[in-house]
């Protein structure tokens, strides 16, 4: 016997096995070149954040196709890092500082970067500790940090190649500002949301006429800066107008009426005032039609100085009310509408978005993105869903130049100086001493950094040494590309693509083969986790209940390829029950192991019907989990390991052992527990990748069987795999057998006979083999099904008030004649009966239905289908035992 605690407790094994990997250096990848590499990537978490259910099913993924290779005998190097996460970090110093009565300035640049070093070192660690408590497989030992001297390095030589190669220009364009934190932020820091806004509607006047050109607008505050009205061209109540001046409100500057396609006649009034410094659309018109560019905001959303005395310094919104005030008192102001629209606000400050004319550094993207959509095309990188190719596509073949100048303090600071004495512009790998140009020393660097996806488009080469020609190269040349990226869809465009085509520029390669996009985790409503709505799991709370194991298990399970998932802290509890499930088969086998018993090769053995098709199974199901994991079905796999442990394993491989098990004949009891043992090994092999703790505690438990490799940890023991079977005969009669008893069990459930109740079994074929199949396998039949005896017979003829169950090439009838009511029981069927009637007719109505079929989406239609087929099944077993009965 085997001791094994009575129920399985995560906290007293997750720690202690983590721990122990940690030491005998399992995760660790060293370059070898008699081993095939497999390498990933971990999307580097922001160094300010804690673990959420992204990364819950985001890195399990990971980690579990990292455990899965690396039991495989692949090189499995798993690379994890943190990014520097500049507008994240800088708020939440800002924010301490707030607590002493400071701000950045201050301290002054040197000593705030100083503090924000310091927070890294205080807070970064934590989210890596957490990830090592859900058991993630890195190898630690390369942990890189985007703004690591290697990493940096590798930032700048980037920088300075394309700035020289004129793929980084300086250039005046919008961007989204952040009024709060006063700097430029990338798309996607941006959130849309809906308003109830208004539409306000007022009157320019066309200078010389007695004429108006009606206006309506969301942001009366903008007018400021207008420097045209543009109509439709087509537009016959405003033709007259185009090339006509019109006199701005409050500024008396002249403005002119120009005719654009872009304006939609049909919108507000039809003329739109045009604020090209404000507004993206405008500034694409103001290019068009050479138009000047008025900025009239300050970074902090004030008012600017070349706004009216009146409304300079005034806050853009306290601005707005001015505006509408002031047109009300000149008469030009008509009315106000509420109006339904979306506004960008930031992610971070939660402010609303100032479109801005800024003078920014930005990447030429058209000749970086031609590449990267070229191996997109040709299928030489793969996208898993491949409907996310053509997202790719489409943002590729119409990408705009990136803006990568953020005014902050933390970050990579752009390596551009400026000279004071020609205004020369100098750049290097070094920093310049003096001007390129006139050799001054009077220079001063640019105040700006990079933007965080500069360092982290870098993330395939910079980890491994590149551009270094160091040693490390070896590992760049054997690790790089990688051979999977894990990420989620949203950032698609901003590192995905942008990985893509840096590696492609400095690397001539693809920085991975193989792009596999989880899914978006959402609630039961399908409501996207925020922090905003309250509606996100913490998995940690999850970890604490319920352990690891179950927090991995459940999103994986949960989680299709790509799409959304919708998660409940309630669906954890059926992970913990899976973990208990194996646990406490694992304990009834384990308590029945006599230690001085040898455990048998397979092949010493005279394997009964079950034993067969139980390890048929297995192979069957390994061979599956491979084939899924291959092509990226994760939680196809990780379902197909769920029903081999819980359906083939406990629920009949345990059941019909134990008689044998807890038997006098030693012989029987040696082979099923050899059989026993060798499939519960190839359990927690298949499961180990997604749970690694239970799997590892109950393997260490196992006695070894001959038949597979026993290394120091299940983390490197061999994965199943296993050629097709040649003669599966055996096993397919074991199905034949199982299918009997499941239609006696059935049969006995519909009737509402006790499953105490002894029944006897007759059974009609014509079939010889079957009928010795079926002897064969009589005596679990008899077990399992609760059956004193068997008869089969051909042509047999069927007994009086017998239910009925129809199989393949055979019949089953079951005499039950005084074990219940007849009359109490064909009243019941009749009744069933009916109501699967009625709602079948209203599923085969509604399939019938054109406009059901056709805008219904395609899981309603075939969920419906599969309803109406499964009740149709049951009717008819409902109809076959009527007529037996009456």
């Amino acid at each position: 016997m085997i001791e094994l605690e009575a129920t399985y407790n995560p906290k007293q094994y997750e720690d202690k096995w983590y721990k122990t990997w940690q030491d005998k250096g399992l995760f660790s990848a060293k370059v070898d070149s008699d081993k095939k590499p497999f390498t990933i990537l971990m999307p580097p978490p922001n160094v300010t954040s804690q673990l959420h259910m992204g990364h819950g099913l985001g890195y399990t993924i990971q980690d579990l196709l990292t455990r899965w290779n690396r039991m495989k005998g692949l090189n499995a190097c798993w690379l994890p890092g943190t990014d520097h996460a500049g507008i994240a970090t800088q708020m939440m110093v800002e924010k301490d500082l707030e607590k002493e009565g400071k701000t950045k300035n201050d301290l002054g640049r040197e000593r705030f970067v100083e503090r924000l070093h310091a927070w890294k070192e205080k807070y970064g660690g934590i989210i890596l500790d957490q990830f090592k408590s859900m058991g993630f497989s890195c190898d630690w030992s390369r942990l890189a940090y985007t703004m690591d001297p290697q990493l940096s390095e590798a930032v700048r030589h980037v920088f300075v190649e394309l700035y020289q190669e004129g793929l980084i220009y300086r250039g005046e364009r919008l961007v989204n500002w952040d009024t709060v934190l006063k700097t430029a932020i990338s798309d996607d820091e941006v959130e849309s949301k809906e308003v109830n806004g208004h539409l306000w509607y007022f009157r320019y006047p066309i200078e010389g006429t007695k004429e108006f050109i009606p206006i309506a607008t969301t942001r009366p505050e903008t007018m400021l800066g207008d420097t045209a009205v543009a109509v439709n061209p087509d537009d016959e109540r405003f033709k007259h107008l185009i090339g006509k001046q019109v006199r701005l409100p409050f500024t008396n500057r002249l403005i002119p009426v120009v005719g654009d396609d872009y304006v939609k006649s049909e919108f507000g009034t039809g003329a739109v005032k045009i604020t090209p410094a404000h507004d993206p659309n405008d500034f694409e018109i103001g290019k068009r039609h050479n138009l000047p560019f008025i900025s009239v905001m300050n970074d902090d959303g004030t008012m600017a100085d070349n706004c009216p005395d009146s409304f300079v310094g005034v806050d853009r919104f306290v601005a707005r009310k001015q505006v509408i005030k002031g047109l009300k008192d000149l008469d030009l102001f008509d009315e106000e509408k509420p109006y339904k629209h979306a506004v960008p606000h930031s992610e971070r400050s939660k402010t609303v978005i100032e479109p801005k004319l800024s003078l920014q550094w930005y990447v030429r993207m058209q000749e970086l993105a031609k590449p990267a959509a070229d191996v997109a095309r040709s299928g030489e990188l793969r996208f898993y869903p491949d409907s996310l190719k053509k997202t790719y596509l489409h943002w590729l073949d119409n990408i705009q130049d990136w803006c990568i100048s953020r005014q902050l303090w933390w970050g990579h600071r752009i390596p551009i100086w400026y000279c004071n004495d020609c205004e020369g512009v100098s750049t290097g790998i070094e920093d310049p001493t003096n001007c390129d140009h006139c050799e001054s020393k009077n220079i001063r660097q640019d105040e700006d950094v990079l933007d965080t996806w500069f360092s982290s488009w870098l993330w395939p080469l910079s980890p491994f040494g590149w551009p270094s020609d160091d040693e490390q190269n070896e590992d760049l040349e054997y690790f790089n590309p990688t051979d999977v990226l894990v990420t989620a869809p949203e950032i698609i465009f901003l590192w995905v693509a942008r990985m893509v085509m840096v590696n492609l520029k400095f690397k001539q390669r693809l920085p991975f083969k193989s792009i596999y996009f989880n899914a978006t985790v959402c609630d039961k409503k399908g409501r996207k986790f925020s922090k905003t709505l309250g509606n996100g799991i913490d998995p940690l709370e999850v970890i604490e209940k319920h352990g690891a194991d179950a927090v991995r298990y459940t999103a994986i399970s949960l989680a299709p390829l790509g799409g959304r998932v919708r998660m409940d802290v309630s669906d954890f509890e059926n992970g913990a029950r899976f973990i208990n499930k194996i646990w406490n088969a694992a304990r009834f086998l384990l308590q029945n192991v006599d230690e001085s018993r040898p455990i048998k090769p397979l092949n010493e053995l005279e394997l009964t019907l079950p034993d067969t098709w139980l390890i048929s199974a297995l192979k069957d199901t390994a061979n599956e989990v491979n084939r899924c994991l291959e092509s990226y079905r994760v939680n196809d796999a990780v379902e197909h390991v769920y029903h081999y442990i819980w359906g083939s394993f406990c629920d009949w491989g345990l059941e019909c052992a134990k008689e044998a098990m807890t038997g006098d004949d030693q012989d029987a009891k040696d082979r099923v527990i050899s059989v026993l043992v060798y499939a519960l090994d190839g359990c927690l092999r298949l499961a180990h990748p997604v749970m690694p703790f239970v799997t590892e505690e109950l393997w260490q438990k196992l006695p070894q069987h001959p038949d597979w490799d026993r290394p120091e940890s299940i983390v490197v023991a061999n994965f199943p795999s296993f050629e097709a079977e040649k003669n599966p005969t055996d096993a397919d009669n074991w199905a034949k057998v199982q299918d009997i008893i499941t239609k006696v069990r059935s049969a006995r459930q519909q009737s509402e006979i006790s499953p105490k109740e002894t029944l006897e079994l007759y059974i009609s074929t014509q079939d010889p083999d079957l009928k010795d199949v079926i002897e064969r396998g009589s005596p679990w039949i008899c077990r399992l099904a609760n059956v004193s005896k068997v008869v089969t017979e051909a042509n047999l003829k069927k007994p009086q008030q017998s239910l009925t169950q129809a199989g393949p090439g055979y019949e089953l009838f079951v005499p039950v004649e005084g074990l219940l009511d007849v009359s109490k029981e064909i009243a019941r069927l009749e009744t069933e009966a009916k109501r699967l009637t009625k709602v079948l007719t209203g599923l085969e109505k509604k399939l019938g239905n054109e406009n059901f079929v056709k805008r219904a989406p395609e899981d309603v239609i075939q969920q419906t289908t599969s309803q109406k087929d499964n009740l149709a099944a049951q009717l008819d077993v409902i109809e076959k035992n009527l007529e037996a009965l009456k």
